[in-house]
């Protein structure tokens, strides 16, 4: 359960992150910005919601995410169930996808500044399909212990040569959407999963074995939407 000093420790280590951001917004408000005070102090409200909240999410990562991420994990290798562990895989990824905060905003704000007919829902959708793919293959590496360099190398050289044929309006989304999927969410239960996976293979340390999964799972947004640009330019 998490205690009064549990709170407390991690609140101060909240306004000690953000401090620096909410001085230079300060600064910037009061020598550059200078908007009207009521829409500024909807902004301060904002910001005074979001650090509790950043807390609570902390601590219910550590003490929720962390521990089922591995015991998952740790089950699924004990029972050598592998057709559950790539279900349970690519579930994991495109649910958490959907889920994750980074990736909802992003597509808020492509939605409102970008002039064109994509929707919200389909970037989430196929922003998730990728990062579910690419977590399945993620475990499939820690259950064989194949090098991480057979994964990145061949998957980012995918996206290069991806780059050169996919309309120019999909790249900064692709490359955007796989950097916002590494957020809050899906970090902290993923890499759960794959130290609990590792920590029952004989002969492996968690540190190498376990780690990395994000690497791998964060190819697999860029290449779904470079892909995606492309079969909706034949469509």
């Amino acid at each position: 359960m998490m205690g009064l000093n549990d709170f407390e420790k991690e609140l101060k280590s909240t306004v000690k992150s953000l401090s620096p951001a909410i001085a230079l917004i300060l600064f910037f408000q009061l020598v550059f910005l200078r908007m009207p005070l009521p829409e500024f102090i909807q902004i301060v409200l904002g910001l005074l919601c979001a650090v509790p909240g950043f807390v609570l999410f902390v601590q219910g990562a550590k003490l929720g995410l962390l521990p089922i991420g591995e015991r998952v994990g740790t089950s699924l290798i004990e029972r050598r169930a592998l057709f559950l562990i790539l279900l349970f895989g690519f579930l994991l990824g495109a649910v958490l996808t959907i889920a994750e905060p980074d990736v909802r905003l992003l597509a808020y704000q492509i939605d409102k500044v970008m002039i064109s007919d994509i929707s919200r829902g389909e970037i989430i959708a196929v922003t998730a399909l990728g990062l579910g793919i690419f977590a399945l293959i993620a475990l499939l590496r820690i259950v064989f212990d194949t090098p991480i360099e057979y994964i990145l190398v061949p998957g980012y050289l995918i996206c290069l040569i991806l780059v050169l044929i996919t309309p120019e309006e999909f790249l900064v989304k692709a490359f955007d959407m796989g950097a916002v999927t590494t957020g809050p969410l899906t970090v902290p239960f993923l890499i759960a999963l794959g130290v609990g996976m590792a920590s029952v293979l004989g002969g492996r340390t968690r540190l190498k074995t376990g780690f990395g999964i994000l690497a791998v799972g964060s190819i697999g947004p860029i290449m779904a939407i470079l892909i995606w640009g492309i079969l909706r330019g034949w469509l």
